[in-house]
């Protein structure tokens, strides 16, 4: 009951409660409908009017029609009495009775009632009105003794129906009128009644919702005004919390980059930074930790590391969370008691949910007084510094020198100009001469790269190497170099020069290329060199990511094709133990770093386990870095199988290396002070 109750309530409400906005097509409708009422009315009562007014003429004529027969016989008795007659003014009776006549017919009064009566029942009275008018016409012209007989049927027409007929006439155009003005009135009361009706609804439908709806909206208003004041606090609230996302970082709830590019431009505006200092930290090697231990360790080391920088400023300096790992520091203090600070903070391990976690960091710094740039020119500079630091090993602090922005304009010049370089040729390999120790044949040689650049001359691989990791070019580039290489092999084998075998350098991306046992099988069957004739150095900083890797794969490929392969600049400590057991590794190469203080005790014992351990796992030993007899002696007497460096010789362009070959590719050299100068 209640919800029938409850739906009669809403019903009515809908139909009374309009919207204000279409209140006036309801007005507008209203007065259309009235307008066309009034409209109407005023039409009905002109029509009722002008069909009176031609009753009444029709009535007028239809009378005169009457007395212009009676005229008409009167003359004709005057003719027959008296012999004589005005025959003028009978022929003007007689033209205007057929004209009354042919009025009546032609005009709105003849109505169907007219014309029945006229031309009804065989046409007998338009036959009468005929002949009564043809007969009066015969009379003026007639002889006398004729004129009787027109006159005696002239009278017999006339009194046997005529007159008694044209009387009716009026009769019946009077009660067509009366007909008329029936119906007219019968049309004017139902425009009345419509008006009516239309004026009470639109009482009941417009001004009654209208004034019902203004009454809710006014409601409406007054609850939305209440609720606007209630809400002002909240709102205030909600722009303040808004304009703190907007400026400062959601994890860690420093200032965001934003903050620090506006805090940087009001600084150089008020001429206040000849005091300040810009200090961009970055978090060395923070990849591994999200990498290793997930992105919720990573967040709250994040979180951590902000919380120590924050304690290294005062309250009125600035600390900012760039993006990524790096934040920002702004400080009148002097810039190296501030990165003393810095250092000491993250010194220590962070305990993040129950682990320590390590970190370091590299800081790239400059004083904001000394450069009149705009500030994203300056935060730029200071990128730059960062970025010099990390790329230098990292844990260091870096100022930033118009010689860092040189070097980095030299360095993506180098990067464009590699392109080219590696597609016309212009990366040559060089060959580095391996040495067997025990009897001083000739093993191998290493592939070097060196790039001829037109302008500036012959580049060494620490010079455009990095230029080509951060290009992307490396895989490329050892392409290049092994395809290279192994023609000109193949051409001293052609030669009877040297039976090659040559040790080709893959860096981390071109051992981790999905493609790469495609590509490099391609060009070793192209060169028509053998599987043995080719060593792979890779690298140990390749091996970090574990056997089921891409690189891992490529290592197990490519010695199952026959490939052997070793691992370079072995004794760094990067690589664990492990690694050795857990590839296909047909060698290894010790470190200059290992082989430069022999024969120093403790730098032999380092060599001595080393060695060891390949003979165990039944590894070859290739030592770099063998410059003076003495150390190859040394090594041969602790089971180093192969020597290389300067004291074998330098490494040399594909001529030079051909001139040695024929030299001594038949006949061991001899280490010592003349073989360190050669090439």
């Amino acid at each position: 009951m209640l919800a029938t109750q409850n739906q009669a309530e809403n019903a009515t409400a809908s139909l009374f409660l309009r919207k204000p906005d279409r209140l006036w097509l309801h007005y507008c409708s209203a007065l259309v409908i009235v307008l066309c009422l009034i409209v109407a009315t005023y039409l009905l009562n002109r029509t009722m009017l002008e069909k009176g007014l031609i009753a009444a003429d029709g009535i007028t004529s239809s009378n005169e029609h009457v007395l212009l027969a009676q005229d008409i016989v009167g003359f004709s008795n005057d003719l027959l009495l008296v012999g004589s007659t005005d025959f003028a003014a009978l022929e003007k009776a007689i033209n205007r009775f057929e004209a009354v006549y042919s009025d009546i017919l032609t005009t709105q009064v003849r109505s169907d009632l007219v014309n029945d009566h006229f031309f009804g029942q065989n046409a007998q009275v338009h036959q009468r009105i005929r002949a009564f008018a043809n007969i009066a016409k015969q009379l003026s012209d007639a002889p006398p003794d004729v004129q009787l007989t027109l006159n005696i049927r002239l009278r017999r027409i006339y009194e046997n129906g005529l007159i008694a007929d044209l009387r009716v006439t009026p009769d019946l155009v009077a009660k067509q009128l009366a007909i008329e003005a029936a119906h007219f009135t019968t049309l004017q009361r139902a425009m009345l009644a419509a008006s009516a009706i239309v004026l009470l609804a639109e009482a009941l439908f417009i001004f009654l919702p209208a004034q019902r709806s203004v009454q809710s909206n006014l409601r409406a208003m007054r609850q939305t005004t209440n609720d606007l004041r209630n809400s002002q606090t909240q709102l205030k609230k909600m722009n303040t919390q808004l304009e703190h996302t907007v400026r400062h970082d959601q994890l860690t709830g420093l200032p965001n980059r934003r903050s620090l590019i506006e805090y940087i431009g009001n600084t150089v505006s008020n001429k206040d930074a000849d005091e300040r200092s810009l200090l961009l930290v970055g978090l060395d090697d923070f990849k591994s930790v999200n990498d290793t231990m997930g992105h919720d360790y990573g967040d709250a080391l994040l979180i951590a590391v902000s919380q120590a920088l924050k304690n290294c400023v005062d309250y009125d300096n600035l600390v900012a969370h760039v993006g990524g790992d790096e934040f920002a520091l702004i400080s009148r203090e002097p810039t190296p008691y501030l990165i003393e600070r810095i250092t000491a903070s993250l010194q220590e391990p962070f305990h993040i949910k129950g682990r320590r976690i390590p970190i370091n960091a590299s800081i790239g710094h400059l004083q904001m007084g000394d450069l009149e740039r705009t500030p994203l020119d300056i935060l730029a500079d200071a990128e730059i510094a960062l970025q010099y630091a990390k790329n230098s090993g990292g844990n260091r602090a870096q100022a930033f020198t118009q010689h860092l922005r040189d070097d980095l304009g030299m360095m993506q010049q180098l990067q464009l100009d590699l392109m080219d370089a590696i597609r016309n040729g212009e990366i040559e390999p060089w060959f580095q001469p391996q040495v067997r120790l025990a009897d001083g044949q000739l093993h191998g040689a290493e592939v070097l790269a060196r790039w001829r650049h037109p302008t500036r001359g012959l580049l060494t691989p620490d010079k455009f190497m990095p230029a080509a990791e951060r290009a992307g070019l490396m895989i490329d580039l050892d392409h290049a170099i092994w395809r290279a290489a192994m023609d000109l092999a193949k051409n001293w084998e052609a030669s009877d020069v040297w039976q090659p075998v040559i040790s080709l350098n893959a860096a981390p991306d071109t051992i981790s290329d999905p493609h790469l046992l495609e590509r490099f099988l391609l060009a070793l069957q192209r060169s028509g060199l053998n599987a043995d004739q080719v060593i792979v150095e890779v690298l140990e900083t390749t091996l970090i990511d574990g056997k089921d890797d891409i690189a891992a794969i490529n290592i197990d490929s490519l010695a199952d094709c026959g490939i052997a392969l070793e691992l370079d600049d072995f004794g760094t400590g990067y690589a664990s133990l492990s690694k050795l057991t857990q590839l296909p590794l047909a060698g290894i190469k010790l470190d200059r770093s290992l082989v430069a203080p022999l024969p120093d005790q403790a730098a032999d014992s380092i060599i001595r386990a080393i060695l060891a351990l390949a003979a165990e796992l039944g590894l070859h030993v290739v030592a770099e870095g063998v410059e003076e007899d003495e150390q190859a002696v040394h090594l041969n007497a602790r089971g180093c199988g192969v020597g290389q460096g300067y004291g074998f010789g330098r490494p040399m362009p594909p001529d030079a290396f051909t001139r040695w070959l024929e030299q001594h590719a038949k006949t061991p050299p001899q280490v010592g002070p003349d073989m360190a100068r050669f090439a």
